[in-house]
């Protein structure tokens, strides 16, 4: 990753990139160039995001790749792709929670992006990055948009982290989730060379700026990473915390307000 460029590329289109308050309330780019791919593709984006990835692409060394997790209906795909046609890309998603999308996301890469532009894996991601299609090339720019419980989110980069090029950008979906904020801290503590460049966050999800909160983060590899490390108690009394109870209390809240809609309807 050329990061010293892709940074420039940022400023260009967010004069106020410096400024973490004007720039969570900053609304779109100053090249509205895709635009009309929100317009076209249905999707969980905005402008911004999708000029994020679309620069972090732009800003590959030949031998590196882009590489997402989650993709829906392909518009973060897309919005990374287009202008890009010289990088190869590599995303997965097992649709898990969007039934019907599949066809969508085949049918909007076909539309939008050449053909062998990007190579897509109908697979759970830890799968996916266990098999690294992309070798021997490195990972210079990664999306993560899967799932966000804490475990899944700290899975995301821990998977990740051997492919990593040698100076790499990192780029999470709805950081204004507590668990995913917090897995992204504790494996930057873990592994030398994170750093944490963006951190913004949204007053509620579906925001038209960074929809649901947004981090970047940049990776210096500093010899290879210690995987061994990794986990261990900090990783279980968070997992504890986020998953087995808030997130199970989350569904539990979900499951009981559908059941008094029901009960309400056939009353």
């Amino acid at each position: 990753m050329r990061f010293a460029e892709f940074i420039e590329r940022c400023h260009a289109e967010w004069p106020e990139f410096d400024d973490r308050g004007r720039l969570e309330k900053s609304r779109s780019p100053q090249n509205r160039d895709l635009a009309n791919v929100l317009a076209d593709v249905p999707g969980m984006a905005t402008e911004n995001k999708l000029k994020l990835l679309n620069l972090a692409v732009a800003s590959l060394e030949p031998d590196e790749v882009y590489v997402e997790v989650g993709c829906y209906k392909g518009a973060s795909l897309v919005g990374a792709a287009l202008g890009n046609s010289a990088h190869r890309m590599f995303a997965c998603d097992n649709f898990s929670q969007f039934d019907g999308a599949a066809e969508s996301l085949q049918q909007t890469l076909r539309q939008y992006t050449p053909p062998g532009q990007v190579q897509f894996f109908d697979m759970d991601f830890r799968e996916f990055l266990q098999k690294a299609p992309w070798q021997p090339a490195r990972i210079g720019a990664y999306f993560y948009d899967g799932g966000h419980s804490f475990e899944d989110q700290y899975d995301g980069l821990r998977c990740a982290l051997p492919h990593f090029s040698a100076d790499a950008v990192i780029i999470v979906d709805d950081t204004n989730k507590r668990a995913a904020r917090a897995a992204d801290s504790l494996i930057a503590r873990q592994v030398r060379g994170f750093e944490l460049v963006l951190n913004l966050r949204t007053p509620r999800n579906h925001h038209p700026t960074w929809w649901n909160g947004i981090q970047m983060l940049r990776y210096r590899r500093q010899g290879e990473p210690d995987l061994a490390g990794l986990g261990g108690p900090s990783f279980a009394v968070r997992k504890f915390i986020y998953d087995d109870v808030f997130l199970n209390l989350k569904h539990r809240r979900r499951a009981l307000r559908r059941e008094i809609k029901e009960w309400w309807r056939n009353r």
